[in-house]
């Protein structure tokens, strides 16, 4: 609850500064006027953690690795300054052996993506805009299962080795990166998007570098390639 509270704090802020921008003169080197965009399309997303522990301590390995791949259609909404976007979440939650004894992993994943980015849009020329971005994320999990169609459930606590995803998984993430937009005529263009950043941990992860003091710190890190179609009005 806590994560998707700052979440919504920041989009309120997005949607200040948002309107901030649009009351003032524009910056963009092209169309000055505050124009709304809406389109769709798909992404592929990488997600890993990898925790690192204490090179002293013996034996061959030294870190808990937890990867996912997750790909899912979304739709958007483009405020010139400010992007909103709702997707769908289809992923695998792998984790090395070492990190759980639990015997859930590998996992399918099912979940909603939720962000909010600033963008300040530069005009290349007539054909192309260019733009970065900044902004945060919340993934949201709604089920995971494993191949065989039985539940996955994760260690969240010590009284509670058996949560759902949504008691586990949720998390909050923080990105920057870079779009280009593509322009086919003056409502019509393509967008394509690259983007990077950290993420906080999610309750699992926490509760599992709880009970393993060994553990120095860990990096939950990740990023996106999206590609969508827009309309400007």
């Amino acid at each position: 609850m806590k994560k998707l509270i700052s979440f919504l704090i920041i989009i309120g802020l997005c949607a200040a500064t948002t309107f901030a921008q649009g009351s003032s003169p524009s910056q963009d080197s092209g169309d000055s006027r505050f124009r709304v965009s809406l389109g769709g399309g798909g992404f592929v997303a990488g997600n890993f953690s990898s925790w690192v522990v204490d090179e002293a301590l013996p034996g061959d390995l030294n870190r808990y690795n937890e990867t996912q791949l997750s790909v899912g259609p979304y739709i958007f909404a483009d405020f010139k300054y400010i992007e909103l976007s709702f997707g769908l979440l289809l992923g695998q939650l792998n984790a090395d052996k070492t990190m759980s004894n639990n015997p859930n992993f590998p996992a399918q994943t099912l979940g909603l993506r939720g962000s909010a980015y600033l963008k300040l849009p530069f005009t290349l020329s007539p054909m192309f805009s260019l733009f970065p971005l900044l902004g945060a994320e919340y993934d949201l999990y709604l089920h995971s299962h494993k191949t065989d169609g039985r539940d996955a459930k994760f260690p969240i606590s010590a009284a509670n080795q058996e949560a759902s995803a949504t008691d586990a998984l949720n998390t909050v993430w923080f990105k920057t990166g870079i779009g280009l937009d593509t322009f086919f005529n003056d409502h019509l263009f393509l967008r394509t998007q690259i983007l990077y950043g950290i993420r906080l941990p999610n309750n699992m992860e926490k509760y599992l570098k709880d009970t393993r003091p060994e553990v120095d710190w860990m990096l939950e890190h990740g990023g996106d390639f999206r590609i969508s179609v827009g309309y400007r009005f």
